[in-house]
């Protein structure tokens, strides 16, 4: 961000997008990177191209008022005051009190056909839009009495619960988490993260929902998402510590330990249960079978997961076949390192056998994703389509939907976009 400013400042505009476009390639949702690429865009008298990421700039942080009148002024640079004012009405700042707290969620981006869409279209779809379980975030001032350690390799549960007659979705989530209904809280996290794109919080009890529900792929890429959650996000190293212990990948799960040793306080809720397991994996003997040497090649459980496609889960539940699971794990893999030819054919042989309804949509969006790395973007449409329009109710339709419209902008405008190196 700060490069981009200098970059803008000496007039350098394209220089300053390629800043810009860096930060939401790792952040799709950054507001600030947004807002700032359409500030250049005003400068390089590309209206339409303003205009859309300022829209994207308040719907992922609906109480920036300087988006809501930047857009504003687009339109009066359009000579359109009426659309202006429309504008500048959906500031929450600009309704009443009752209006204001009613709107939780940003107006959906309703942008003319003709404004492109924002300045780092090559952001890909946030890894699966999942939502899972809740737990109740240890206050820090005030001792956890309530909570029992956990057993060695299960996380303790919450013991306190809200109500799930609660108002509050986030609380609602919490209680039906903690009162081991996570079939119905899994639901809850995913509108949340519908309303609240990048939701910390809203990830990290959707990794503990999914952890307890047995699926170790979703839960894994929503707790990576949630080590930011300001409250909990570092029990997330515990919880992932534990999927890797489910899992085999021992090098990955003494990571995740250490990850979450580094940072818990002495009286930490898994405190004493992450040292006693990490102590045995440093004294047992250093025998890495096969499998876990290709797993330690994976990124280490406290990076938070990647913002684009979920390229690093395996969307396997544990009874799923082990040569699926494998196949998946070896296409993700491939995806990962750049292998894009090597990993689509995976992900296409895959589409022909007897998967699960989960792999098949799975595998689809990571063809789409593979497809955009490749700048086919006609086919990445139509994969990302395929998957909205078969598997409308899934976990990661939304993240689906979002990338479909930014393929269909990248399909447009192709011949416009720098040439990329790889």
């Amino acid at each position: 961000m700060e490069q981009g400013a200098r970059f803008e400042a000496k007039g350098e505009y394209e220089m300053a997008l390629g800043e810009y476009r860096s930060v939401l390639a790792e952040d799709p949702k950054n507001s600030e990177a947004y807002f700032a690429a359409a500030e250049v865009r005003m400068k390089m008298k590309d209206l339409a191209g303003a205009l859309a990421n300022y829209r994207l700039a308040y719907k992922f942080q609906p109480t920036m008022s300087a988006a809501y009148e930047g857009a504003a002024k687009v339109y009066e640079a359009m000579g359109q005051k009426a659309k202006a004012d429309a504008e500048r009405a959906k500031d929450p700042k600009n309704k009443p009190a009752e209006e204001s707290v009613a709107e939780a969620a940003p107006a959906p981006v309703e942008e003319p056909k003709a404004a492109p869409e924002p300045v780092a279209k090559a952001a890909e779809p946030a890894k699966p839009v999942e939502l899972p379980k809740a737990q109740e975030p240890a206050k820090a001032e005030e001792p956890v009495k309530a909570v029992e350690a956990p057993k060695k390799e299960e996380p303790a549960k919450v013991a306190e619960a809200p109500s799930a007659a609660s108002s509050d979705p986030f609380e609602r989530g919490k209680a039906l988490l903690a009162e081991g209904k996570y079939k119905e809280a899994a639901p809850v996290w995913r509108e949340i993260l519908a309303k609240k794109p990048g939701d910390a919080g809203a990830y990290f009890y959707a990794g503990v929902t999914r952890f307890e529900m047995g699926e170790y792929d979703k839960a894994e890429f929503n707790l990576k998402k949630g080590i930011s959650f300001k409250e909990r996000g570092n029990d997330a190293n515990y919880y992932l510590a534990q999927i890797y212990q489910k899992t085999g990948k021992a090098e990955l799960e003494k990571k995740s330990l250490a990850a979450y040793l580094k940072k818990a306080a002495p009286d930490g809720m898994f405190r004493k249960a992450a040292e006693a397991r990490f102590a045995e994996l440093t004294a047992a003997p250093a025998e890495t079978p096969k499998e876990e040497s290709v797993a330690a090649a994976e990124p280490a459980a406290e990076t938070v997961a990647e913002p684009a496609a979920p390229v690093e889960t395996k969307p396997a539940p544990a009874t799923a076949p082990a040569k699926k699971n494998s196949a998946i794990a070896d296409a993700n893999m491939l995806f990962k390192a750049g292998s894009f030819e090597q990993a689509l054919q995976m992900y296409k042989a895959l589409l022909e056998t007897d998967v699960s309804a989960d792999e098949r949509y799975f595998a689809m969006l990571q063809m789409g994703n593979i497809y955009r790395e490749l700048r086919d973007f006609h086919s990445a449409v139509v994969r990302y389509r395929e998957v909205v329009q078969q598997y409308p109710d899934s976990d990661w339709a939304t993240e689906a939907e979002r990338a479909l419209e930014d393929a269909v902008w990248l399909e447009k405008h192709a011949s416009e976009l720098p040439r990329r190196t790889r």
